[in-house]
C-alpha cells in the first residue's frame, strides 16, 4: 500500500500536456520560375498537407495558415496569406524564401521553409 501511495503522490505533481503543434507542409508548383521573370509565371503554395496528427488524427479541426515571401518581391493572385493555398507571382530578381506557419485549434504553431528557385533559359 505504501508503495501506491509514494505513486499516487509522484503523479500529483505532474500535468499532461495541452496539446502538441501540428506539422507545417508546403509543396511549391513550379518548384523555379525563369529569373527575371517579372511576375509572369503562376506559382501554386500549398499547405494542404500539413495537418495535427496527434492532437486531431482524423483531421476535424480547423488549421489556420499564414504565407510569407521573403527576398523577392511578390504579389498574390486571387487569395491572400491565410489561404491554405495561395498563388503568387514573383518579379525572379532572386530565389524567394517561403515561409508557412501553421497554427491548430489549441493555438499552437509549426513552420516549414522552402524556396522558390531561379532557372535561366
Amino acid at each position: 500500500m505504501r508503495r501506491l501511495t509514494i505513486l499516487l503522490s509522484l503523479f500529483a505533481g505532474c500535468t499532461l500536456d495541452e496539446g502538441r503543434p501540428p506539422l507545417a507542409r508546403i509543396e511549391i508548383s513550379p518548384a523555379a520560375i525563369l529569373e527575371n521573370d517579372g511576375f509572369q509565371t503562376l506559382v501554386m503554395l500549398d499547405g494542404t498537407s500539413s495537418a495535427d496528427p496527434l492532437d486531431d488524427p482524423e483531421g476535424t479541426s480547423r488549421l489556420t495558415f499564414s504565407w510569407q515571401i521573403l527576398d523577392d518581391e511578390f504579389r498574390f493572385e486571387g487569395s491572400r496569406a491565410s489561404s491554405p493555398s495561395p498563388m503568387i507571382r514573383l518579379r525572379g530578381d532572386r530565389p524567394a524564401t517561403v515561409v508557412l506557419t501553421v497554427t491548430d485549434g489549441d493555438g499552437l504553431e509549426a513552420t516549414a521553409v522552402d524556396h522558390v528557385q531561379l532557372t535561366v533559359r
